[in-house]
């Protein structure tokens, strides 16, 4: 299949005349625009059609390829008719001349509306994306598109569609992306069909298709470019660009790193009531909230009726008996996914690290193909996780606040670390936290009490993490050494030393328990939390001061931590907790230094792990 793409330009233009030849960053607009369409490497051809000779000259000189059209077409459409008529081709692409930020992801997007199952009934596809501001979707300069169940489109309009005339109607907004798809007779069809009086009145092009009886398929797109309509989109758009060259310098200093924190946090007691009011202006047409909650609430109806479920939002009770894997993760996003048409709205983890991890997980693997074990690692994530929410019921993680999800994979076990990982929102309700068991409340607690002390003597540490740092390691003394803190103080403090902890190794990184912990959660199953406190007790040689309080702190509460469970490994066994455990490279590094290797040997690590 023969695909091609054509930009068509002209100089005038109502808003901003001459906007397509105008500076961004060194070059025109067009030919911006020009350059990122090819760079795509989706195309045979990628031509410039315009009825202006200073547009024209200028891709020549620029090295592109361009076509002379009659000045007198009304639109963009009917240009690149002209231009493909007589032309050997099966697709063409319209892309817009004044998006010089277009993605490969968008063009991809509309290119594989052709491979679906629905493919022989569409006759051009194009892109919408979410919108959620009242002032854009009133804005007559953007286009609103309306669809059907299966997203071919129903109208176009400048006005909102639809009216939101109740205002508490959960309605989803969608903007119209100038860029088209087209069979090539759907387009000659439409050079030959005469303009009638809806295209007139909203000055709407692809709204003749509609007029006429064909069928335009939407996909969606959230990536956001830059349309240069306005004097004050250019400045925009090089300030961008600007950025971007800074960020793609051939001299990058891998040290500082643009991290994502939780952008929304809600604290204190009671504070799960505002779950409903924060999630309705998230609700999308159809599309449900999925609720992933412990299974140690199943029993508890008061709990499950404050979650207040609507509409076909579903609850999923998982167990947490076991570590998250990354087979669980694909069995439930196929669940998910089989059960409705339309991507959830969102995905709620209540529950402790267990369960939030779980929930980051699904929310990634819903926008991104394969399986969770592929996405094990560092920034291999692709694509935005759909809108995700986190709800501490134990403390002590971190897991509300870190860019990782830890998961057992067929081969290892480590998180999905990543910018889309973290919530997008988190409720800290300390109320949720009364009646853990105590051990479970200890092991978790201590979770934290690691993360800092890892953190705070780690080679990576700097003033971000140490801030973060101290100030949960003081408030684990406190909760666990002050015997005059009560309960309800204890809970509040345990869930802000969480979220500091998890701070703490947001911009370092943890070190040798979680390493040796993660190896013996791999091949055991030990539990995460106990898996760390019964490696840190062994590890006096590299952080004497945290172990020592460490102990102190196992005394005061009286908790047996467990001992020889490793005493009757099997070679095998034995051997993959090491490859497990020495295939954290960061931890280590973070750990011990850029000689880490020569200082944890396999001997060295065989040894430590046979005394616990």
């Amino acid at each position: 299949m023969k695909i091609i793409a054509m930009i068509p330009a002209r100089y005038g233009a109502s808003r901003f005349p001459g906007k397509l030849m105008q500076n961004l960053g060194g070059k025109p607009v067009i030919v911006r625009t020009y350059e990122a369409t090819k760079d795509t490497k989706l195309f045979d051809k990628v031509y410039v059609v315009t009825d202006s000779e200073v547009i024209y000259n200028e891709i020549k000189l620029s090295g592109g390829e361009a076509i002379m059209s009659k000045k007198e077409h009304d639109c963009g459409t009917d240009r690149i008719a002209e231009a493909v008529e007589h032309m050997d081709i099966d697709i063409v692409v319209n892309v817009q001349g004044d998006e010089p930020f277009t993605s490969k992801e968008g063009l991809e997007q509309v290119l594989n509306v052709f491979k679906g199952a629905d493919a022989d009934k569409i006759d051009l596809a194009s892109l919408m994306t979410e919108i959620h501001d009242w002032k854009e979707i009133s804005d007559p300069n953007c286009v609103k598109v309306i669809v059907d169940k299966q997203n071919f489109a129903l109208y176009f309009s400048r006005s909102p569609i639809p009216y939101p005339r109740d205002k508490n109607a959960a309605v989803q907004y969608y903007k119209h992306k100038g860029i088209y798809a087209f069979r090539k007779q759907a387009l000659m069809d439409f050079y030959n069909l005469p303009k009638r009086t809806l295209e007139a009145a909203e000055k709407i092009e692809c709204i003749r298709y509609l007029e006429y009886g064909k069928n335009i398929k939407m996909a969606i797109s959230n990536t956001q470019g830059i349309e240069i309509d306005t004097p004050e989109d250019l400045i925009r758009a090089n300030k961008v660009l600007k950025e971007e060259n800074k960020n793609n310098d051939n001299t990058p200093n891998d040290k500082y790193r643009n991290f994502p924190m939780v952008p929304k946090v809600v604290f204190g007691q009671g504070c799960f009531d505002q779950l409903a009011s924060i999630l309705a202006p998230k609700r999308k047409n159809k599309a449900p909230f999925i609720f992933i909650v412990d299974d140690v609430f199943t029993d508890s109806k008061a709990f499950t009726e404050r979650i207040n479920i609507r509409f076909n939002d579903k609850l999923l009770f998982v167990s947490t008996k076991e570590e998250p894997k990354t087979t669980q993760i694909d069995d439930l996003v196929k669940e998910i996914k089989s059960e409705f048409n339309y991507t959830p709205s969102g995905i709620i983890g209540i529950g402790g690290g267990s369960v939030l991890d779980i929930a980051k997980a699904v929310s990634i693997m819903l926008t991104n193909k394969g399986s969770a074990a592929d996405y094990q690692g560092w920034d291999l994530v692709k694509n935005k996780a759909i809108y995700h929410v986190g709800i501490p019921t134990i403390s002590g993680t971190g897991a509300e606040v870190s860019r990782t999800t830890v998961l057992s994979g067929p081969k290892i076990k480590l998180g999905i670390n990543s910018d889309f990982t973290p919530f997008d929102q988190v409720l800290l309700d300390s109320d949720l936290t009364q009646g853990v068991p105590k051990n479970q409340w200890f092991y978790t607690g201590m979770d934290c009490f690691i993360h800092c002390v890892e953190s705070l003597n780690g080679t990576f540490l700097n003033a971000f993490s140490q801030s973060y740092g101290e100030k949960a390691y003081d408030l684990c003394k406190e909760i666990f050494l002050d015997d005059t803190i009560t309960e309800e103080d204890s809970r509040a403090k345990l869930m802000m030393a969480s979220w500091h902890g998890g701070m703490s190794i947001a911009y370092s990184q943890v070190g040798i328990a979680h390493a040796m912990s993660y190896g013996m959660s791999y091949v055991l199953g030990t539990k995460h939390g106990i898996g760390n406190c019964i490696v840190f007790n062994h590890l006096d040689e590299y952080y004497p001061e945290g172990v020592t309080l460490f102990r102190k702190m196992v005394e005061s509460h009286q908790i047996e931590i467990p001992t020889d469970i490793c005493k009757n490994l099997t070679e095998d066994q034995i051997e993959t907790m090491i490859d497990v455990a020495l295939g954290l490279v960061p931890l280590w590094e973070n750990a011990l230094g850029d000689d880490w290797a020569t200082i944890m040997t396999r001997k060295k690590l065989r040894d430590m792990y046979l005394k616990m």
